[in-house]
C-alpha cells in the first residue's frame, strides 16, 4: 500500500499542457505546400565560382519611352516593354566550400540568401528543402569546386538537384613536353568531377555545357579525349531495355526520370577564326557555326543515351552533303 506524504505532496511536478503551435505551422501540411509551390516558382541560379567568372546573363528587365511624334488625342508617352522575362536571382560563392567558420544566426544575410524563408527555423527548411534545390540552377566552372560542394553538402540536397550548368574549358595543345603532365591532370580532374556528380545527382533531368576546346587542331568527334568528362553523365539517362520497351499501341515508353535534356555549346579556335580572317564570306561563316551547333547537338544525344551513330547522323550528313564545299576551309575531322 502506498502512502501518501508531506514530502511527496511537496515533491510532486505539476502538469504542463503542451504548447499549442500558433502562426504558420499551425497550418495544415497541404496549404504550406501549396504556399511553398507559390514561393518557390521562380527559378534562382547558384553559381560556385570565382569571383572573375563572366558568365552571360538574361537581359534585365527594362522599359523605354517612345514619343509620339504624330499628333494624338492621348499625348502620354507610349511604354514599351523589351523583355518580359525577369532575369533569375544569382548568388555567388566564391570562397572555397568546407573553408569557413559557421554563420551566426544574428549575422545571416537575408537579402542575399537565394530563400529567406528556408532560414527561419530547422523545421521549415526540412520542409522546404526539396523544394529549394530543385528550383535553383547550379553552376560550376571547375572540377575541384565541384568535389568539394558533392563533399559537403548534404545528401538530401544534392539528391534533389534538378538542374546543372557546367562550364567547361579544355587544356589545349602543350607548348612543350613536359607540360603534358598538367594537360593529363587537368583531364583526370575533370573526369573525376564529372563521375562524382554523375553519381550523386540521381534526381537531375537537365544538364547545360558550354565548352570551348582549346585545342591546336581541334576534331569534332565523340571519340576524342576532351570529351570523355561529359560522356560521364550517361549513367544519368535511361537505360536501353527501357527506352526499347513497347507498350500494347507499339508506341515507345517515355522516360520519366533520368537525364532528359543535355545541352552542349561547343566552342573552338575556328568559330572566331573564321569570321576574323573571313568575314566577308558570310557562307563559310555559317558553315563553321551550323556544324559546330550540330556536334554540340551529336553530344547532347550521346549523354542522354544515343549511339554514336544515331548521335552523329546530322552532323555527318551536313559535313558531307550540305557543307562539302568547305571540308578545306574547315578541317574539323579526322581524315577529311
Amino acid at each position: 500500500m502506498v502512502t501518501t506524504t508531506f514530502f511527496s505532496r511537496a515533491r510532486r511536478s505539476a502538469v504542463h499542457a503542451p504548447n499549442k503551435i500558433r502562426g504558420f505551422l499551425a497550418l495544415p501540411g497541404e496549404i504550406r505546400n501549396q504556399i511553398y509551390n507559390s514561393y518557390f516558382e521562380s527559378e534562382r541560379r547558384c553559381e560556385i565560382v570565382g569571383n572573375g567568372a563572366q558568365f552571360t546573363q538574361r537581359s534585365p528587365q527594362t522599359v523605354k519611352l517612345s514619343l509620339n511624334l504624330a499628333l494624338a488625342k492621348n499625348t502620354t508617352p507610349a511604354y514599351k516593354s523589351e523583355a518580359n522575362v525577369i532575369p533569375p536571382t544569382v548568388v555567388r560563392f566564391p570562397r572555397p566550400l568546407g573553408k569557413y567558420n559557421a554563420v551566426r544566426g544574428l549575422c545571416t544575410n537575408w537579402q542575399g540568401s537565394l530563400h529567406a524563408l528556408s532560414l527561419v527555423c530547422k523545421q521549415i527548411y526540412s520542409e522546404t528543402a526539396t523544394f529549394l534545390y530543385q528550383k535553383t540552377v547550379f553552376v560550376f566552372n571547375a572540377p575541384k569546386r565541384m568535389v568539394n560542394f558533392f563533399r559537403f553538402a548534404s545528401s538530401v540536397g544534392i539528391e534533389n538537384i534538378t538542374k546543372l550548368h557546367l562550364h567547361y574549358n579544355t587544356y589545349g595543345h602543350p607548348h612543350r613536353t613536359e607540360f603534358r603532365v598538367w594537360q593529363e591532370k587537368h583531364s583526370q580532374s575533370w573526369q573525376q568531377a564529372c563521375k562524382i556528380a554523375s553519381r550523386k545527382l540521381t534526381g537531375l533531368h537537365e544538364l547545360e555545357v558550354w565548352m570551348k576546346v582549346h585545342e591546336a587542331a581541334p576534331k569534332l568527334s565523340l571519340r576524342e579525349k576532351w570529351l570523355r568528362p561529359l560522356l560521364q553523365f550517361r549513367r544519368l539517362a535511361c537505360s536501353k531495355e527501357l527506352a526499347s520497351r513497347k507498350t500494347a499501341s507499339t508506341q515507345p515508353v517515355r522516360c520519366q526520370s533520368g537525364l532528359q535534356i543535355a545541352k552542349v555549346h561547343v566552342e573552338t579556335h575556328w568559330t572566331k577564326n573564321v569570321e576574323l580572317y573571313w568575314a566577308d564570306n558570310r557562307r563559310l561563316v555559317e558553315a563553321s557555326k551550323d556544324l559546330h551547333q550540330l556536334f554540340g547537338q551529336a553530344v547532347g544525344l550521346a549523354i542522354i543515351g544515343s549511339t554514336e551513330q544515331a548521335a552523329m547522323a546530322g552532323f555527318n550528313a551536313a559535313w558531307r552533303e550540305k557543307h562539302a564545299e568547305w571540308r578545306n576551309h574547315l578541317p574539323l575531322v579526322r581524315g577529311a
